[in-house]
């Protein structure tokens, strides 16, 4: 994957944001994905994964057959609270060691669809993560 708009630290975004050009017109926001790994959707990491395998890979039954592995993967994340045993409703589990990768694959996938239309037509000037 391509990480773009990652950056390394917050001095780089603002040494980066000393040459944006701004004037009267311009809006400025900032993004915070609150409980990231629980509010990250399973259905949207399967198709975040299934595009960027789709552009690297042309072997379609490979791609078929991580998929499934994937979906097995993060259904059968659980937790301990107290004495009770949990399966969250949604997202994939922070404890997980696929989740930091799984969140990266999705995040990417958001930007390359939707970040990078914004930025090649001029809607935004600047995007950092």
């Amino acid at each position: 994957m391509p990480n773009t708009y990652n950056t390394k630290n917050s001095q780089k975004i603002a040494e980066e944001l000393k040459n944006v050009k701004i004037n009267e017109n311009t809006k400025m926001i900032t993004l915070d994905i609150k409980d990231l790994y629980m509010n990250l959707p399973l259905k949207g990491i399967i198709k975040a994964t299934k595009y960027w395998l789709n552009r690297n890979n042309n072997n379609e039954e490979i791609t078929y057959k991580l998929l499934n592995i994937l979906w097995t993967i993060m259904k059968q994340y659980y937790f301990q609270y107290k004495d009770k045993f949990c399966q969250p409703q949604k997202g994939i589990g922070m404890g997980s060691p696929i989740s930091g990768t799984m969140a990266e694959t999705y995040l990417q996938y958001i930007e390359e669809t939707y970040i990078k239309q914004w930025w090649d037509t001029g809607e935004i000037v600047h995007y950092k993560r």
